[in-house]
């Protein structure tokens, strides 16, 4: 007999469920009591014996691949199962410019939350969180099943399919309790000749090599303590908190460390500053996202003269696997039926079929690169693609000025590969009153209002409190 299942997945916009009629779920928070409607065609096809899968959306669930609507197909499937999906943003109209603020964004967060917390409403969740920490937050409090569990006894799909540093990346005890659909690299590059050729580095060991840089030398285009910030620090304050003791170490002296040499920039201004092309570039920040956009980072410099140092830190971790993307998680709270149907669709999801030339996008029209698949075979075939037509007409007759639109090389790809198994760590973003905690303080200094000391101090006071508060 076949089995009835409802998978959640939560997605930024829009929500479904599947039963034998149209059906409507109350939300835990009324909205000017009304009642938040789960409606789709997949009502109309479910027979009494499919299972329902609920998914949480936001305008539009994320899953489509070059044209082919992933939902649809997985419900078109004779497989027992039908996805139905949950609207959280129920008459929020994107593309509408009104001007109003956007606080019930945040609230379709805390709701999204909720229902993941007290069970019972939602099955598969992919992070579409707005604040999208908040779906690690959720991970680290085990509200998501181990997915190894899934995999360890399926015969149809096993580890050494996927890019196992990268889950790895994801491990939280030991478990994987959302699947990364795809991923970027989020790391800092700079020439040889200024920053070494190891492949990471401390912090102390890049100042090093920042006083032998050349005079006028920029990070990121720039000179000022604010765009400094950005590069060097923004990108990784989530590697000084520890979620699984429920500790941050803002106060230590790496921190502090990290900020003085902040300090030491130029002051910043309220205007924009442009970027300086003609000095020196010591450091650049990279998100690598795609083929063409690594073969880009070669447009004026030889593959042979650019290191891909990473981020200074004292345990050298150097790159970052940049999220969160794409990531789908099981409720923990689902029953084991309803569990075996979310990992079926997770499956489809991470097969070759599915990920070979898709980045899954919201916009189902997309057509640029912006993340690498998590199934390793369609990225081999997805750079052969690539660097098997290096010498084709078709290469060759694009105008010199857009590189964007060149096919990488095999050495570029070869770099590429070098890159992603040298990297071990997830930069998994944070709440954003966190980042405004940190940024407030930060800016406190460069206005010259506070000392370093002072500065690490209360954040880590005020992060620590929420940290605590929440794991």
């Amino acid at each position: 007999m076949k089995k009835i299942i409802a998978i959640s997945i939560l997605s930024v916009f829009s929500l479904f469920s599947c039963n034998s009629s149209k059906t409507s779920i109350t939300s835990h928070k009324e909205k000017d009591n009304s009642e938040v409607k789960i409606e789709t065609d997949a009502l109309q096809n479910c027979s009494d014996e499919d299972v329902v899968l609920t998914m949480g959306i936001m305008v539009d669930h994320p899953f489509y691949c070059k044209g082919r609507d992933l939902v649809k197909e997985f419900n078109d499937k004779d497989n027992g199962y039908k996805i139905v999906l949950k609207d959280y943003a129920e008459g929020f109209d994107p593309t509408a410019n009104t001007g109003q603020p956007t606080d019930g964004i945040l609230d379709w967060d805390r709701e999204l939350t909720l229902d993941i917390m007290n069970g019972g409403v939602l099955d598969i969740v992919p992070n579409t969180f707005i604040n999208q920490g908040r779906f690690h937050i959720l991970a680290e409090k085990s509200a998501f099943t181990n997915l190894y569990s899934f995999m360890d006894n399926d015969d149809l799909i096993i580890k050494g399919e996927l890019f196992e540093n990268v889950l790895q990346a994801c491990e939280i005890n030991n478990e994987l309790r959302y699947m990364p659909l795809s991923f970027s690299i989020d790391t800092l590059s700079g020439n040889k000749k200024y920053v070494g050729t190891k492949t990471s580095w401390t912090f102390e060991e890049m100042k090093e090599h920042w006083k032998k840089a050349p005079e006028g030398s920029t990070i990121s285009g720039h000179r000022t303590k604010n765009y400094v910030y950005y590069t060097l620090l923004r990108g990784i304050l989530s590697s000084f908190i520890d979620y699984d003791k429920a500790e941050c170490h803002y106060d230590s002296d790496e921190f502090i460390h990290i900020l003085d040499f902040l300090d030491s920039f130029d002051d910043y201004t309220d205007t924009k500053e442009e970027i300086d092309f003609m000095s020196p570039a010591f450091l650049n920040n990279c998100i690598i996202d795609g083929f063409k956009s690594f073969h880009s980072l070669f447009y004026s410099t030889s593959v042979d003269d650019i290191n891909f140092i990473g981020y200074p830190s004292n345990d050298k971790s150097g790159s970052y696997f940049g999220g969160p993307l794409n990531q789908v998680a099981i409720c923990a709270s689902s029953s084991a039926e309803k569990q075996k149907g979310a990992w079926e669709f997770i499956r489809m999801l991470i097969s070759y079929d599915c990920q070979y030339n898709n980045g899954f996008s919201m916009d189902k029209n997309i057509e640029s690169e912006y993340a690498f698949p998590i199934n390793k075979k369609a990225f081999e075939d997805m750079g052969r693609d690539q660097y098997s037509k290096v010498n084709d007409e078709s290469n060759v007759s694009f105008p010199s000025d857009e590189p964007e639109n060149r096919y990488l090389t095999k050495k570029e790809y070869d770099r590429l590969v070098d890159l992603i198994n040298n990297t071990h760590k997830l930069n998994f973003g944070m709440e954003d009153d966190i980042l405004e905690i940190i940024n407030d303080e930060i800016f406190a200094m460069f206005r010259n209002e506070k000392t370093s000391d002072q500065i690490a101090a209360n954040i880590q006071n005020r992060v620590q409190i929420l940290i605590s508060e929440r794991i």
